[in-house]
């Protein structure tokens, strides 16, 4: 007779352990995130850091990775001189921006980095990027032999290349040379780490270029995603 109540209790026991177990399961289930979104271009699992670095803005203030904080940015890059595939860019982000006015994650502050900083002086780029839009960020630096500009390209991952011309004499002017660069926007988070690389596509001309309205859907992804 003692035995049933104490079977009894034992019952309950495991049932409740169980249901405690269940609740937790559905718990995780419930809260667990979704699947990445597919974007035309590279979600990091994980943000990575960019290296202590300094630069100089349109306004010749110091810029530094301190002031990617506190807020997002998109990352373009490239020199002022670029007859194309610069300016599309630049266009096609705005156009981007423009589709983002009413929406909650429009607090996205563009940046526009010169791979060409002897000829791309901050008053140079200051009448620059205005045209494009007044709020744009120009980035250049100054020669410096401790470089601090590099942990910003290699954190990165920006490719350019300067090739001098020679005259027909074979000198060789400093301020003479062809610039050549990759094309990738860089979305960085609020804590100043990357988070996204976006790649471009190839149209029938062979120029790479983006879309505003998938950039736009792919940038909400991401913001959507990570919350």
């Amino acid at each position: 007779m003692d035995k049933l109540p104490f079977r009894n209790k034992m019952f309950r026991g495991f049932l409740f352990a169980n249901l405690g177990v269940a609740a937790i399961a559905a718990i995780l289930i419930l809260v667990r995130p979704d699947q990445p979104p597919i974007i035309h271009g590279v979600l990091l699992p994980e943000a990575r850091s960019i290296g202590a670095f300094t630069l100089i803005d349109h306004t010749a203030r110091s810029f530094t990775q301190e002031d990617l904080k506190g807020q997002w940015h998109l990352i373009s890059y490239g020199f002022t001189t670029c007859p194309d595939v610069c300016p599309t860019t630049l266009a096609q982000i705005n156009t981007m921006l423009n589709g983002l006015k009413e929406d909650r994650y429009a607090n996205l502050q563009i940046l526009f980095y010169s791979v060409d900083h002897r000829r791309d002086t901050p008053s140079k780029i200051a009448s620059y990027v205005p045209f494009f839009n007044s709020d744009f960020i120009g980035l250049t630096h100054l020669d410096d032999p401790k470089n601090p500009h590099l942990p910003f390209e290699k954190s990165l991952g920006i490719t350019a290349q300067l090739t001098p011309r020679i005259s027909d004499s074979e000198i060789i002017h400093p301020n003479d040379y062809d610039v050549s660069h990759g094309v990738t926007l860089f979305l960085v988070n609020t804590e100043g780490k990357l988070q996204a690389i976006f790649k471009p596509d190839i149209n029938e001309m062979g120029y790479a270029e983006f879309n505003p309205t998938r950039l736009r859907d792919d940038y909400l992804k991401i913001r959507e995603y990570l919350g």
